[in-house]
Formats: C-alpha cells, structure tokens, sequence
C-alpha cells in the first residue's frame, strides 16, 4: 500500500507540474490540452481508491468536474463542482470529529479563526458580484469552503491515540483550498492580481495533495 501511495503522489506531481511548464501544446482549439488542469484531481480519485476513505475519493471526483468547467469557462459548474466536492469532505471531517473528544477551546479558537475569511469575504468580494444568483452561490459556497477549514482544522486538534501528524497536513491543505479559492475570487470580483493563476493553481495542487495525504486510511 505504501508503494502504491508513493506512485500515486508521484504520478500527480507530475501531472500538476505539466500545468506549470506545458509541453506539446496543440495549434487552434485548445480545450482538450486544457483539460490537463483536470488532471491531478482525477489521479487522486481514482488511484486513491482503497487508500482513502470514499467520501474523499467522491471529494476529488467533484474537483475534477469543476476544473474541468472552469476550462469550459462555466463559472456556476465550477463553484457547483467544488461546493459538491466540499460537502464531501466536510461530511468526512465530521465523522472522524464525532469519533473523537472535541475540547471547547479549540471550538470557539476555530471558530473565530474561521469567520476571519468570512468576513473578508462578506466585505469585499461578494459586495463585487452582480449577477444575485451568483452572488447567492458565492455566499454558500464561502460557507462551505471555510466549513472545510473549520472541520478539518477540529479534526486535527480532535484525533487522539498519538495520530499527530496527518490530520495537521489535511487542515493545512484545507487552509490552502481556502487560500487558493479566496485568491481566484478577489482577482475574478475585486481587483486584478498579476500572475494570480500561478499563486491560485499553486495553492489549490498543494491542498489536493496535503488532503489526500491527510486522509490515508492506514493513518486517519
């Protein structure tokens, strides 16, 4: 299992870093090249079958489709896709926190720590949207992408028997989901950020992989 899990991590390396210093681009229509970005979030669905529990594999299997209609330029498939995404890995994070003792200090820190992003989020970028149905699915979908923070983060604090460090490296990988998402939304509603698709697919590869590692069911 340990082998399969290094290929695994390898393999996405790899195809993360094919976003980053592309190769063999195609001429004229581009899409199916593009596609490419859909890549690692499909490697670690599928190869992490029986490595990770199913609500992440699901989790993974929603972030493939919503890169996928981020590359169709569908902005409402895209948030649909991840929201979805989300929900798995919150319902997962849940259950690994109802089968652990959960101190009321962490609770109320996560908690304040969490509705940092929330409010920034309330403030300056949803102010932004135009378009109210938008503007609606970016106020669920902020819930639901801090509702990832905040479970994993509990999660982390909450798993017991000495299981220390895996649960820390799926709450940094949410933080960096959080990082990625708030990043593409100011340069998308507030204000243009230069090379903000490298800070955002950056940050986004690194918390699939820090999730997926996070999760392993022979550590989680």
């Amino acid at each position: 299992m340990r082998t399969r899990t290094i290929i695994v991590v390898v393999v996405f390396l790899l195809a993360a870093e094919w976003f980053f210093y592309p190769f063999m681009r195609p001429d004229g229509d581009n899409t199916l090249f593009a596609m490419r970005l859909a890549l690692p979030a499909t490697i670690l669905a599928l190869g992490g079958i029986g490595l990770i529990p199913p609500l992440m594999t699901f989790g993974f299997v929603f972030c493939a489709i919503g890169d996928a209609m981020g590359v169709l330029n569908s902005f409402e498939g895209q948030m649909a896709g991840f929201a979805l995404a989300h929900i798995c890995f919150i319902t997962y994070f849940i259950k690994s926190i109802r089968e652990s003792k959960t101190k009321t200090p962490v609770l109320v820190s996560t908690t304040l720590l969490c509705l940092i992003p929330l409010a920034l989020a309330a403030l300056k970028v949803i102010p932004m949207v135009n378009v109210l149905p938008i503007r609606i699915g970016c106020c669920i979908y902020a819930l639901l992408l801090t509702g990832t923070l905040w479970t994993s983060i509990v999660r982390a604090f909450s798993i017991e028997n000495g299981r220390k460090l895996l649960p820390y490296i799926a709450a940094l990988g949410g933080l960096l989901f959080l990082v990625s998402d708030f990043v593409l939304s100011w340069n998308k509603f507030t204000s243009h950020i230069p090379h903000a698709s490298i800070y955002i697919m950056t940050t986004y590869y690194a918390a699939l992989l820090l999730l997926f590692i996070g999760t392993l069911k022979t550590q989680s």
